[in-house]
């Protein structure tokens, strides 16, 4: 079931009270959302995060792309991923009855080829394949188009994650118009069932769950994370807390994508890729392009490191 602006914003808080009021507390829920931390900040607001104004807001998510000048740095290898993208953006718009009008969903595609193979970019042993992929803060759940592919794909799970109301309602929207099936955690509380993620992973495409809810993200069971301009919007204290809870869950020689405006853009003045070093991921692959030139956010892949991979030096 589709929901509309005023249905959608309400189960989203109805569901963040009943948490609140049943096993968490004040400040571990406000942490969270963090919408207030970052209320204030002029280019949030004109994003509309805050109010979900029904399916259409997804519109205004393909605007936001559309205004980026995306290079062409695949230099035409990625022609085919950019057109199966456009197809199914334009197959979910209408299927939500939605209009693209002058939007440039070409351009939305572009940015989504360029991710799916940034991150695919290289070989990797079969045990690191991303079946198991966490896209947090996943923006309209993009990442979904092109990893959710009833054909050619190797995803079998998207766990997708966050805690703004509009970005959260705006991802069950896109979900739902791409024809995936989708576990979502605010139906499953509202109507009293259990959250079992491991166990709703075998029948769905997408289990959805706001941020408040990474606990139940099994330990060492996602095989990559995506965080496309993510990480430096966050608040600094909850930065930290983040990237404990993606070296619990995500695997042994699994990875984490992130994808952000390293010189350009410090809004929580974190150093991001220290962190993640201090938090048991080495960095694998760093193409040399240049940020708004080449592309628009530069990308990295740390991979956890796996204690199977060490190994005793032979004595002689």
């Amino acid at each position: 079931m589709e929901l509309g602006a005023e249905a959608g914003n309400q189960l989203f808080a109805d569901v963040a009270k009943m948490d609140r009021d049943e096993h968490l507390t004040d400040d571990f829920l406000d942490r969270w959302l963090f919408v207030e931390h970052i209320r204030d900040r002029p280019h949030i607001q004109e994003m509309s995060f805050f109010d979900y104004t029904g399916p259409q807001h997804l519109l205004k998510f393909f605007n936001w792309i559309d205004k980026f000048p995306y290079r062409d740095w695949f230099v035409g290898d990625h022609k085919d991923l950019v057109a199966e993208s456009v197809e199914r953006d334009l197959a979910c718009l209408e299927a939500l009855d939605l209009k693209p009008g002058d939007l440039d969903i070409e351009a939305v595609g572009l940015y989504n080829a360029q991710d799916y193979l940034l991150q695919r970019f290289y070989p990797v042993p079969d045990r690191h394949r991303p079946r198991v992929i966490l896209d947090f803060g996943a923006g309209h759940g993009r990442m979904a188009n092109l990893a959710m592919r009833p054909h050619d794909r190797v995803t079998e799970t998207m766990i997708a994650v966050d805690g703004i109301p509009s970005s959260y309602l705006t991802q069950r929207a896109y979900y739902s118009g791409l024809g995936l099936r989708v576990a979502d955690y605010l139906e499953h509380r509202i109507d009293g069932q259990d959250v079992d993620v491991a166990e709703l992973q075998d029948d769905h495409d997408v289990v959805h769950l706001p941020t408040w809810r990474l606990d139940l993200v099994p330990d060492s069971s996602v095989d990559l994370v995506c965080c496309v301009q993510v990480l430096k919007e966050l608040p600094r204290q909850l930065v930290l807390h983040v990237l404990e809870e993606f070296s619990r869950v995500v695997k042994p020689g699994g990875s984490i994508y992130v994808r952000d405006h390293t010189l350009h853009h410090h809004p929580n003045m974190l150093p991001i890729d220290q962190l993640l070093l201090a938090n048991g991921f080495v960095l694998e692959f760093s193409p040399q392009v240049r940020d708004r030139v080449d592309i628009h956010g530069l990308p990295r892949v740390w991979r956890r490191m796996d204690p199977e991979l060490l190994y005793d030096v032979p004595r002689v």
